[in-house]
Parts: C-alpha cells; sequence; structure tokens
C-alpha cells in the first residue's frame, strides 16, 4: 500500500480550518495527485487520500461543496450515537457554529446533537458516492485507563465519563475513548458502530478510525473479527501495506499552505 491519508476534523470559519484554506488546499491536491479511494489499497505512489473524523455538520455546509467542485473522494468517519436523530437535511451554517468541547458537552450531557450531521444528510452524502461514510466506534466515548492524558478546560472527554467519575478527575489523568480493556465492551462499540451504519445507510461499512488515535492489538483483533477490514490511526509517516493501521497526516487551522504543500509531498512519496 502507499499513497497519502489527509486527516481533518473541522472546516469552520472560526472552529477549524477555514473554507477559503480547505479550497485552496483541494485546488492543489487536485492539481498534484491521483485520487485514490478506500477499495483502491495498492501501491498509490503520488496519490491521495481524504478523510473526516467526527460528523459535524460544518463538513456538510463548508467541505462537501469543496470535494464535490474538484471531485475528491473522502471518508468521513462518525459515531452512530453523535448523530443527529433527524432525517432532516439542514441547509444553515448555524447549526455549526459551536466549539468542539461544547458540541460533545451538549451531545453527552443534554442528548443535545444538532452540531452533528443527521441521519438525512448522511444518507444523501452517502447516496450521492463520492464520500463514503465510515464507522468513529459507536460513542466516542472516554474511560478511565491508558491513553492520552486529561487536559481541561477543552478536553470534551471528561464529559463521557459519568457524573459520580468526573469531580475526582486530575488534570494529567490518562484518558481513553475505546474500553481497550474490556473485550466485550469493546466489541460492542466496533459491531454495533458498524451494523448501525450499514442498516441507516444501506452501505457496507469496512472501516474504522480509531476515536483520539487510541488502539492496541487486541483492538485489531476484535476490529477484524466483527468485519472491518481497514484500520485508520492518527500517526504520522508511509504507508506501506498494513490496513490495520494506516497511517494519516493531520491538517490543522495553524497549518500554512506551504507546510501543507511540504509535507503533502514528502508523505506521499
Amino acid at each position: 500500500m502507499g499513497g497519502l491519508v489527509l486527516l481533518y476534523h473541522r472546516v469552520h470559519p472560526k472552529y477549524g480550518v477555514s473554507p477559503e484554506v480547505f479550497r485552496e488546499q483541494m485546488a492543489f491536491l487536485s492539481r498534484r495527485f491521483r485520487k485514490f479511494t478506500i477499495g483502491d489499497f495498492r501501491n498509490l505512489k503520488n496519490s491521495i487520500l481524504v478523510t473526516f473524523d467526527d460528523g459535524f455538520y460544518d463538513f456538510f455546509a463548508y467541505a462537501y461543496p469543496v470535494l464535490k467542485e474538484f471531485s475528491i473522494p473522502a471518508l468521513l468517519f462518525v459515531s452512530p450515537e453523535r448523530v443527529l436523530n433527524s432525517s432532516e437535511v439542514r441547509s444553515s451554517s448555524f447549526y455549526s457554529d459551536v466549539s468542539t468541547s461544547e458540541a460533545f458537552k451538549r451531545s453527552f450531557l443534554n442528548g443535545d446533537n444538532s452540531a452533528f450531521l443527521s441521519w438525512g444528510e448522511l444518507r444523501l452524502i452517502s447516496s450521492e458516492g463520492l464520500v463514503s461514510v465510515q464507522s468513529h466506534a459507536l460513542t466516542h466515548r472516554a474511560a478511565l485507563g491508558s491513553g492520552k492524558p486529561y487536559s481541561p478546560p477543552n478536553d470534551w472527554r471528561i464529559f463521557s465519563l459519568p457524573e459520580e467519575v468526573r469531580g475526582s478527575v486530575q488534570p494529567g489523568t490518562e484518558l481513553t475513548s475505546i474500553l481497550v480493556a474490556d473485550k466485550g465492551e469493546a466489541e460492542r462499540e466496533l459491531f454495533l458502530s458498524k451494523s448501525t451504519l450499514e442498516e441507516k445507510l444501506g452501505k457496507e461499512v469496512n472501516a474504522i478510525a480509531w476515536p483520539w488515535g487510541i488502539y492496541d492489538e487486541e483492538l485489531i483483533g476484535i476490529a477484524r473479527r466483527v468485519g472491518y477490514k481497514f484500520c485508520f490511526t492518527t500517526e504520522r509517516g508511509w504507508n506501506r501495506g498494513d490496513f490495520c493501521r494506516i497511517k494519516r497526516l493531520a491538517v490543522s487551522e495553524k497549518k500554512g499552505m506551504f507546510w501543507f504543500k511540504t509535507r503533502t509531498l514528502l508523505y506521499s512519496l
């Protein structure tokens, strides 16, 4: 396997890569790279795959029109329990005007998923064929254990913990977002995400992006057992044939076009 895989979270004027910069990036990719899809993982030197994690509504408002403009295929990784339970297809960027931390807080504490894509929007996106909707686990929740250190005030993982635990979690405490220590719970997270998306969208789901990039060998085994063929990490590097440790280059709002051009060219070699 070859080719560069890019990781985006949000495309938004305030809370992510700006729409103007994103369009400039996609224009560059369209000129410079061969585009490939999830079904094309072979020796793809000088090729590019664009991916998005979390499924915020701003994907539909800002990113999707640009992908269509340049005919760039993408993968969209979503957690079914963070999807707005509606068949509505909304047409206002208003729904995305909320910070990432606040959006997850509202979702976990109040069941308010309005900042995320709806089932209606995901069905439309999926039906048009350019973007493949795949798994980001069922809940994208956190658990105490081996993971990345908790860093308040904008680390939204705290809101996914039980209320009786939240107050005792200190900065620096390691949190993880899939319960890798509990095989049964981990299998439930991965299986129900896949089966729910397939039922709701009528398309095969065979890829997962590990929430927070946290995984281990046991979790890879579980993923393969429940039917995932491709597992995407948050690790940088060159992809050389390991379908369950696919590396991605994260693109943030702080990175300019010089960084984008040099890094994409470097990692596509």
